[in-house]
């Protein structure tokens, strides 16, 4: 029995006439199959169940031999399979398992069923190279390499050429974009990672990852032929073009540029690129268009590099060399920072015409180039070529555009639609006799969005001179002219502001010089006790007018913080009803004096909330003497508080004065703005009062609006939000009566009285 016992756990097969009989306990145990998925069976499909038929095949094993077979569980082991023949003519299979920790060690910490986010591992035995685990995207690798990805467990490694030379070599390493090639001819790249492991009676085991990197590999191989292109084209063309960084020093230069420049290159030196700018610049005289020698800071490069650009700059250059005439066009370049990081120059030799082979090499590189570049016939103004930037915008404008086709052999003036169209025909015939290029700027509304181009159109020639076809390459400028608008807006209001500023300044300095002139007088002629109340007079106007020059000082500096995001306000709470007070009584004599009555109606008696009290004031004055400025005398001016619903305070400021049109009521909120200048008024301003109050009252929080009746007057209405402050310390009070009464005096210094 025990024999029997013994014999049963022997892993082994019964075979009669190529087809098992019996199998033993081990023989289940060893598989992880039950008998019934044995008995019946050829051995060439048990090869294929447990699948080892790759590698070996049983039935024709006449000693022993060793191979892997997989169990229920697809775990591969390891086995020696040996057989005999018994007498009854029955044969015999016995399968000794070769344990192999290290091929356990090497499934359990490098194989998982589980898919690598990263990629894909497989582990091969080696040198025979046969499959005992992968992941799940293995199948997907195979696939993306056009390798066969049927029955691969237990099958020997099949992959492109470049990828099994890689697998031979039998050591670890890691490779990168490798390059695989399928039966279709497709090409995918891979980085491989391999881990050699050795393991028992000489077996090794590979362990290899794949990473997909054909999207990487291709953006970097489409990235180096765009710029071989781009320097193939630059290399190539017969303009000199020289690109300098900041310092002057050139970062390239072009092949016609370094046979141009070489010449003038010191005798130690071979390299244009291993000089500055300065010693070429030194060893070449330059010529303006009168024959006037250019000295080294005003030569192109450097007025370039202080960030001018060139345009069909001309200069003319002797040495001993012959004279020649060049056409130099200049930009400078800029970091992200907007400083000036260098500059290109394009230096062209105007007494030679462009080559047709030339032109031919443009358009061929052209396609890859972010602007716009077209052929056409001179005769009819048919399109012949178009570059694939050019072709994807007009698909994108034209529903009816799905090929290239829709558009070659139609009028460039289909797409290109101008109002003047008579004068860029004329443009472009008159290039043709001049032999020049026809520059064309164009401003066109696309997608709610206006867009500027510059367009050059330039004649090709053949070696016949007779004109082939006309080249149009375009440029999107939207961001110069943009910036040259804002230019212009900025340069006016500049002018304004000088203007403005020029004519506040002169009359209270004119009136400061002339009381002085008078007092000098005075103390010549030593009559200063006779002229006292005059000299009183001549020192309130003095200070009076001290007081107007520094409020505008004051009102440009704080609309310059304002402006600058600097100004910040410092908030106590208050009683907003007491400051009011406070302030419409601080100003009753000015009002008085006048014969203007100045009244304060609040609906509450007290709102405490937050407040920049000096802020607050100059936002208060600055309406009540804008009130008084426009009030007859013997009107009213009202100030009225009042708690909204929206948790605000509203203050309005109430004249019967001549009031604003209508059109006229977002203006008086422009800086420098001033209406009713023919206005016969006692005062005179800036333009920076209401403009500053607004913002003060949008610092706080708030807003600032007008509404007026033409001739019959105006409501300033001001509405803060009511909120406590959290600036911690005691609640801020005015130094004295003199703070306020400083402020009072010269708000209203342009009020003369």
């Amino acid at each position: 029995m025990n024999t029997v016992q013994r014999k049963k756990s022997i892993p082994h097969i019964y075979v009669k006439n190529n087809e098992i009989s019996n199998v033993s306990d081990g023989f289940l145990e060893l598989t992880g199959y039950e008998e019934r998925d044995f008995v019946g069976l050829s051995l060439i499909d048990l090869g294929v169940l447990l699948k080892s038929e790759h590698q070996l095949s049983i039935q024709a094993i006449e000693d022993v031999a060793r191979g892997y077979i997989y169990t229920h569980d697809l775990l591969p082991k390891e086995v020696a399979i040996s057989v005999s023949t018994l007498d009854s003519g029955v044969e015999l299979y016995y399968f000794e398992n070769l344990e192999s920790p290290s091929l356990y060690f090497t499934l359990d910490n490098f194989g998982s069923a589980a898919a690598n986010k990263n990629g894909s591992v497989a582990i091969f035995s080696y040198p025979e190279g046969i499959l005992l685990q992968h992941d799940e995207n293995y199948i997907d690798v195979l696939s993306s390499m056009n390798s066969n990805s049927d029955n691969v467990l237990g099958n020997h490694a099949e992959f492109p050429a470049a990828i099994m030379d890689v697998l031979s070599k039998g050591v670890s390493l890691h490779e990168f974009e490798v390059e695989a090639v399928g039966d279709g001819g497709m090409a995918t790249y891979w980085d491989i990672n391999i881990k050699m492991i050795n393991g028992e009676r000489d077996r090794q085991f590979t362990v290899i990852s794949f990473y997909d990197v054909t999207e990487r590999a291709n953006m970097r191989k489409c990235s180096e032929k765009q710029h071989a292109d781009v320097e193939l084209v630059l290399g190539n063309m017969s303009d000199a073009i020289n690109i300098l960084d900041k310092d002057g020093n050139y970062v390239y230069v072009n092949n016609t540029g370094k046979d141009f420049l070489s010449r003038y290159l010191p005798l130690h030196s071979t390299n244009v690129q291993s000089v500055s700018s300065k010693v070429i610049c030194e060893a070449r005289e330059l010529n303006d268009v009168n024959g006037e020698r250019i000295l080294f800071e005003n030569t192109p490069e450097q007025r370039v590099l202080r960030g001018e650009r060139l345009s069909n700059h001309k200069i003319i250059e002797t040495s001993e060399w012959p004279t020649t005439y060049y056409s130099c066009e200049g930009l400078p370049l800029y970091d992200k920072q907007g400083n000036i990081d260098g500059g290109i120059l394009i230096y062209k030799n105007i007494e030679l015409n462009h080559k047709v082979a030339e032109y031919q090499a443009l358009r061929d590189n052209m396609n890859i180039s972010p602007i716009f570049y077209v052929s056409f016939s001179p005769d009819d103004y048919k399109i012949n070529y178009i570059n694939q930037h050019t072709f994807h915008f007009l698909k994108k404008q034209r529903e009816n555009i799905s090929t290239e086709l829709d558009i070659i052999g139609r009028s460039l003036f289909y797409f290109y639609r101008v109002d003047n169209l008579q004068g860029v025909k004329n443009g472009i015939q008159t290039s043709i006799e001049t032999k020049s290029p026809f520059v064309h700027k164009h401003q066109a509304m696309l997608g709610g969005v206006v867009k500027y181009t510059k367009t050059i159109f330039h004649p090709i020639y053949t070696c016949d001179n007779i004109v082939e076809k006309i080249v149009a390459i375009g440029f999107d400028i939207s961001d110069e002219e943009i910036a040259k608008e804002n230019m212009e807006k900025l340069l006016t209001m500049q002018e304004e502001i000088f203007i403005n500023i020029s004519h506040e300044l002169k009359t209270p300095l004119s009136v400061i010089f002339s009381s002085a002139q008078l007092l000098n007088l005075y103390l010549e002629n030593d009559s200063l006790e006779e002229y006292r109340e005059e000299i009183l007079n001549i020192n309130k106007a003095t200070i009076q007018n001290y007081y107007r020059l520094i409020k505008l000082v004051n009102n440009i500096l704080d609309i310059s913080k304002l402006e600058s995001e600097v100004y910040e306000l410092v908030t106590y709470n208050h009683n907003i009803v007491e400051i009011i007070d406070e302030i419409v009584e601080s100003v009753s004599d000015y009002t008085k004096s006048q014969d203007i009555q100045l009244l304060f109606d609040p609906d509450v008696e007290e709102v405490i909330m937050a407040l920049d009290v000096y802020k607050f004031d100059r936002i208060l004055l600055n309406l009540i003497s804008n009130a008084i400025k426009f009030s007859a005398i013997g009107k009213q001016i009202l100030v009225k508080l009042a708690v909204t619903d929206h948790h605000t305070v509203r203050i309005s400021v109430i004249d019967e004065g001549i009031g604003i049109e209508e059109k006229d009521l977002q203006e008086i909120f422009k800086k420098f703005i001033q209406l009713n200048q023919n206005f016969n008024r006692l005062s005179e301003g800036t333009g920076l009062g209401l403009p500053l109050a607004k913002s003060l009252a949008e610092l706080h929080g708030g807003t600032l609006h007008v509404e007026s009746v033409f001739g019959a007057g105006s409501t300033f209405i001001v509405e803060l939000p009511i909120k406590n402050s959290t600036h911690n310390g005691s609640v801020y009070e005015l130094n004295s009566e003199m703070d306020r009464a400083e402020r009072v005096r010269y708000e209203f210094s342009d009020i003369y009285f």
